[in-house]
């Protein structure tokens, strides 16, 4: 419907064809003479020569509009073309990238597979190995691996290991390692002076079928010798990957330190496995410390150091513990990729300990060479007053939190314990 604007428009225009046309009849017949009826005849003519300019004159108008219009649309046609194109790249670019993240994650199940595998095939073997009293003993230098941090019994019953023969113990071991039974437990490693957790480290409980725990002190002795530890060190280091991951989507700064024995280390079936399983999830690096003890570092073969610097071209960091002697180089750590040193309060606090490094000195020299102290075992007020002194800049012991096991998919909670959920991790 014609605007109001556009009505008035066209009634001036009519009346400006339509008023010269009256004129120019009159003006034949009263001027010229002309019949009355030619006189009429001339001024309709004369009107519709007006109509007709005005018709023109409206259809050029709205040629121009209509132009006008079939140039917005053709912008918007080229505007919605340009539209479709991209998302049309975008489309390509989420499938290419669920399809890249669909591969990654495939690679992952399966490395996680083989690494299953891997145990299973371990724990198979070890079904036909001798009992540990006709087992030959470790190589001269391989010395003896040492329960790690965090030991003292838990608020749970703890298997009476002293009653049980050798041969008993070693199949309970078993048992458990077939039945999934592994425990994670983790204990807090905090700032100091501020006691802020920021790392956690992962230790491993062996579990009966009626709930009783058998400690690392305790299932060592015997699963060394018969060749159980690189299997128990394996589903360690399988379910710290599965822990770090779900930190990792809560608290991108969160690390995890992982005990890992030689025994591992010279695998041949599983270490292979697990590095080629760590290469496709090289964003774990910057969350696992692997942990070695001081007797471990020092009796490290060819074989061994091989397989360090496999981890250490992966970005994976180190930590030395169980330190009995300041006599160590620090500059020669650092090259092989260590970043952190745990000596316990009372070693630190123990001016007659052997070494070359006196304690007082000992967190200077380590911070000239790129690692960090950790004072381990504080369990007392009066050990943190100490180490502070000393200038430590990490805790760790029953004083900052006991190890507390993993409420997690993939490990059972412990009946009768406090457990620790990864929420609890982070908030912490």
């Amino acid at each position: 419907m014609p605007s109001i604007k556009t009505t008035i428009l066209n009634g001036v225009a009519t009346g400006l064809y339509i008023v010269p046309s009256i004129g120019v009849g009159y003006g034949l017949m009263t001027i010229g003479g002309f019949d009355p009826k030619l006189a009429t005849l001339g001024g309709i003519i004369a009107c519709l020569l007006g109509a007709e300019a005005h018709s023109a004159i409206a259809r050029g108008i709205e040629r121009k509009k209509v132009r006008r219009e079939l140039d917005g649309l053709s912008e918007h046609a080229a505007q919605l073309a340009q539209d479709l194109d991209r998302a049309g790249d975008r489309i390509v670019e989420l499938e290419e990238r669920f399809e890249r993240e669909t591969q990654e994650r495939m690679e992952r199940i399966f490395s996680e597979i083989r690494v299953v595998e891997s145990l299973v095939k371990r724990l198979a073997e070890t079904r036909g190995l001798a009992m540990p009293g006709d087992a030959a003993l470790p190589a001269e230098n391989e010395a003896p691996r040492q329960a790690p941090e965090g030991d003292m019994p838990p608020p749970v019953p703890v298997m009476p290991v002293e009653e049980m023969s050798d041969t008993e113990l070693l199949d309970t071991i078993r048992h458990s390692l077939e039945t999934n039974r592994v425990d994670l437990y983790l204990q807090p490693i905090v700032t100091l002076p501020q006691r802020k957790a920021v790392f956690y480290e992962a230790l491993s409980r062996l579990r009966t079928d009626e709930g009783a725990l058998i400690m690392p002190r305790d299932y060592m002795r015997v699963a060394e010798p018969a060749g159980m530890m690189p299997t128990v060190d394996n589903i360690l280091l399988f379910r710290c990957v599965q822990v770090v991951r779900k930190l990792m989507q809560r608290n991108s700064k969160a690390g995890i330190f992982c005990n890992i024995s030689a025994f591992s280390l010279l695998d041949s079936d599983f270490f292979p496995q697990f590095i080629d399983y760590m290469r496709h999830n090289g964003d774990l690096a910057h969350h696992i410390i692997f942990e070695f003890s001081q007797s471990t570092v020092n009796g490290l073969g060819p074989l061994e150091q091989e397989s360090l610097d496999a981890l250490a071209e992966l970005g994976f960091r180190f930590s030395m513990d169980q330190v009995t002697s300041l006599k160590f180089d620090p500059a020669q750590l650092y090259d092989r990729n260590f970043r952190f040193v745990k000596v316990s309060g009372q070693t630190l606090l123990d001016n007659n300990a052997s070494g070359d490094i006196h304690a007082g000195d000992l967190k200077e020299l380590l911070q000239r060479n790129g690692i960090q102290l950790i004072a381990d075992k504080i369990e007392a007020e009066r050990e943190v007053v100490n180490v502070l002194d000393l200038n430590a800049e990490y805790g760790q012991g029953y004083l900052f939190g006991e190890p507390r096991p993993v409420r997690h998919d993939d490990t059972s909670p412990v009946e009768a314990v406090p457990t620790i959920s990864l929420a609890d991790t982070v908030a912490a």
